[in-house]
């Protein structure tokens, strides 16, 4: 069945610069711009915070802001935690993402707390965050964003059945790092195998978890599901440009091409490569009636189902039904013909 309503939910103006965002500004858009009060412990030359950090201490990371309106702007700034989102993509934009399994530490838990800010039209202000680096030195980086949301009144518009929450937002990436020398390597695992709903329509989804404290990208995803016991691919996907934050994972969609997911024994090849790295999984895997019926009713693109064989299959049966009922209604007709016959 097709599912009649599309909630288009946080549609959100975000401008980054690949894994680590700088300070930037969405012209026309969002309507003030952050900017980082680089410190002493800075690594390079980057606009982010990108910093060496030691066990154990206290630093103030200050941001200024500049409202570029002509009138006063409401914001919500947080230090949010890294994450790879259902695109494959990492994103800044959640204060309290769920803290992944293989993560020691993340940045809100190491920050204060989040706050409001109101900057009066054309208005400069600094705003600073404290930091506490953990007291357990720590291995590759801890990876984050302040994440600046405008907190503007009569942003939700509504058209039919769609709803649309436009608002702008900037995020400025920090990353803490205490040994410099140290070189990490992502590492991949293959965890649970689902089945779903990707954007309404069906899919399989392979969870990937990179189980290690370093961000990489470019990452090509190729991954193909075979029925049990057969050699001959069923289902394929191939994604590329792929990106993981350091301990994180995400779902990787695998299309199931607008058809139903049914129940059965399924094969899943999955290889992963960024660079030089490459990560090869094999894996067996069931999918049980408990839950398909409800996903395959809600997802919209499936063919519509056709009734006529078991219209065609109905008709035969009554026919059969009549067929045998003539013959033995003939058949005692008949014999009564014959009684009858007898008697005389």
């Amino acid at each position: 069945m097709k599912k009649s309503k599309f909630l288009l939910l946080g549609l959100l103006a975000i401008l980054a610069v690949t894994i680590l965002p700088s300070s930037v500004y969405a012209e026309g858009g969002a309507g003030f711009t952050m900017e980082a009060a680089i410190p002493d412990n800075q690594v390079g030359t980057s606009t982010y915070f990108d910093l060496h950090v030691k066990p154990d201490t206290k630093q103030n990371l200050t941001i200024k802001f500049t409202n570029l309106e002509d009138k006063a702007i409401k914001l919500n700034v947080s230090p949010n935690p890294a994450f790879t989102n259902r695109n494959g993509v990492i994103e800044y934009s959640q204060y309290k993402y769920p803290k992944d399994d293989s993560a020691k530490y993340t940045i809100p838990e190491l920050f204060s707390k989040p706050q409001d800010i109101t900057l009066k039209a054309k208005e400069v202000k600094d705003v600073t965050f404290t930091m506490t680096t953990p007291k357990q030195a720590f291995d590759g980086m801890i990876l984050g964003g302040f994440y600046a949301l405008r907190d503007d009144e009569n942003k939700t518009q509504s058209s039919g059945n769609i709803q649309i929450d436009n608002r702008y937002a900037l995020v400025l990436g920090v990353a803490l790092r205490e040994d410099l020398k140290k070189t990490i390597e992502p590492e991949l695992k293959l965890n649970a195998i689902k089945p779903g709903l990707d954007n309404s329509r069906t899919a399989v989804f392979a969870n990937l978890q990179n189980i290690k404290p370093q961000a990489f990208g470019e990452m090509t995803v190729d991954a193909k599901v075979y029925q049990k016991g057969s050699g001959k691919v069923y289902k394929a996907t191939k994604k590329d440009k792929q990106e993981m934050a350091p301990n994180s994972n995400y779902d990787f969609a695998i299309d199931w091409k607008n058809q139903p997911i049914e129940a059965g024994d399924y094969h899943l090849s999955l290889v992963a490569t960024s660079g030089k790295k490459e990560w090869k999984f094999e894996q067996d895997f069931t999918i049980a009636d408990k839950g398909l019926q409800k996903i395959n009713e809600e997802a919209v693109g499936l063919p519509e189902k056709n009734y006529l064989w078991l219209y065609i299959l109905i008709a035969v049966l009554l026919l059969l039904i009549l067929v045998i009922l003539a013959f033995i209604l003939g058949r005692k007709k008949r014999k009564e013909d014959e009684d009858d016959s007898k008697t005389e």
